[in-house]
């Protein structure tokens, strides 16, 4: 421990040796900064972020300087989707101890990762913007907006608290639930995720409750005879068949007197009247059939202008359907999903729309590219973060695929600089080739053409040492 006053290094005792000040007091508040570490630190052993965040700032709050606990602190912020909270954290930590702190590797990495802090920072944009929809009551733009926020950063816990809100408020508990669950997977100490997942399970509750009411039946009817009631069981058709021989037999021989009287009495008038019906429909057929011999002409005729008037109108179910699928799928790439707005875009006939159909039609394939390529490049930036290229590199080649201009040449660089780290050094000249050659200006270009001179010497040389 060092003396809080001259800094100076106390061995033994309490009491500087340098300066006399008495340490007692700092050496409990450095205690009870540990004490808080350690609670903060099996907090998020446990997943509860919560938790761990009053301990771990409470931990601060004795010692400013206790750097394992704002390191710590800034890894759980990280994890709950909170990288503005994150970044100070460990900005304030590398400010503090600027030598061998974990903190500036957190911070390399975010900073070596080209593009996350760019996606952090969307992605709060947009939690934001959501706020700002259902502020002005447009609900349903909301909850767009917030699927966008967690399909990029699905460990936002306020994003999925949010969302599961909104959706409680639209009485749909059974997916307001999973959100909560998987909130409450992230943060097991969430307060509010907690609260509302109580009050869905109180309404599901409820609703069972009722449920149960509904299929009970009285087991009994009463009524008045005079001043007394009289309460007889309510018994069904089967029950009353069943109360007596006797009742069930007179029964069966109703229904047998019942069948003889229909095939005895009433079929043969029924036959009667449909025997009359039949010649009278025959005298009739015969009667119209000479008209109708008269009138084929015409109606030759008539077929054949409906036939030409037809022709007019080919083409035009396959138009209204075209335009429902554009409509479509416009819809559905609206709320994120490419995969399908492409699928619903396959099956629409460019050349039957209009300009402006044929406008939004290339305007919406542009977005359909642009989404799923945004998709493989962030789960690309992931992989590489976490050191697996192979994965990182075939989620690249998938952007680059695409879009090989991406992100300003961000996706077909980090494809060769993956496809190198995996030791598939001959895919990986091609595209630093190719990254030099569309952005020659840049440094990132500047960058692929000096990975092209040493990939080519390194060939050279091989090929040498083989001869």
């Amino acid at each position: 421990m060092n003396c809080y006053r001259c800094g100076y290094d106390i061995e033994d005792g309490l009491y500087c040796e340098n300066c006399g000040t008495d340490n007692t007091v700092y050496r409990s508040i450095l205690v009870s900064s540990a004490r808080a570490y350690n609670e903060g630190l099996e907090y998020a052993k446990i997943r509860n972020l919560t938790g761990a965040v009053n301990s771990l700032s409470a931990a601060l709050r004795f010692s400013k300087y206790n750097i394992a606990a704002r390191n710590l602190l800034g890894l759980v912020y990280f994890e709950q989707g909170e990288m503005v909270l994150a970044l100070r954290e460990w900005v304030i930590s590398t400010n503090l101890d600027p030598e061998e702190n974990d903190a500036e590797r957190y911070l390399g990495e975010l900073e070596y990762g080209q593009g996350l802090l760019e996606k952090y920072d969307s992605n709060n944009r947009k939690y934001n913007m959501a706020l700002s929809y259902l502020r002005e009551g447009n609900r349903d733009l909301s909850k767009i907006q917030l699927k966008r926020v967690l399909r990029n950063q699905p460990k936002m816990v306020k994003a999925h608290v949010l969302l599961a809100l909104l959706l409680m408020q639209e009485d749909n508990y059974e997916e307001a639930r999973r959100e909560l669950n998987t909130a409450l997977r992230i943060d097991s100490g969430n307060p509010l995720a907690i609260s509302y997942l109580n009050e869905v399970h109180t309404v599901f509750r409820e609703r069972n409750d009722n449920r149960k009411k509904k299929k009970k039946k009285d087991i009994a009817v009463s009524f008045q005879d005079g001043n007394d009631t009289v309460v007889v069981p309510r018994r069904s058709i089967i029950e009353a068949l069943d109360s007596s021989k006797g009742g069930f037999l007179n029964v069966l021989i109703g229904l047998l007197i019942g069948v003889l009287v229909s095939v005895f009495l009433i079929v043969p008038e029924v036959r009667e009247r449909d025997n009359s019906s039949a010649k009278n429909a025959l005298i009739d057929v015969n009667e119209s059939y000479a008209d109708s011999q008269q009138s084929i002409s015409l109606l030759q005729s008539e077929v054949a202008s409906l036939r030409e008037r037809l022709s007019n109108y080919e083409g035009q179910a396959d138009l209204k359907q075209s335009y429902e699928n554009l409509i479509s799928a416009m819809t559905v790439a609206a709320s994120g999903d490419f995969g399908s707005a492409e699928n619903l875009l396959s099956a629409v006939n460019r050349e039957l729309l209009d300009e402006k159909g044929q406008q939004g039609y290339d305007t919406l394939s542009e977005s359909i590219i642009e989404g799923k390529a945004k998709g493989a490049f962030d789960r690309a930036d992931g992989e590489r973060l976490m050191g697996n290229y192979a994965e990182a590199a075939a989620d690249y080649r998938t952007v680059v695929d695409l879009k090989e201009t991406y992100a300003d040449g961000e996706a077909i660089y980090y494809l060769a600089f993956c496809l190198e780290r995996n030791g598939n050094d001959q895919d990986a000249l091609t595209y630093y080739r190719r990254t030099a050659e569309l952005f020659p200006s840049t440094q990132r270009g500047r960058a692929a053409a000096e990975k092209v001179n040493e990939l080519s010497e390194n060939e050279t040389t091989q090929a040498t040492s083989r001869e």
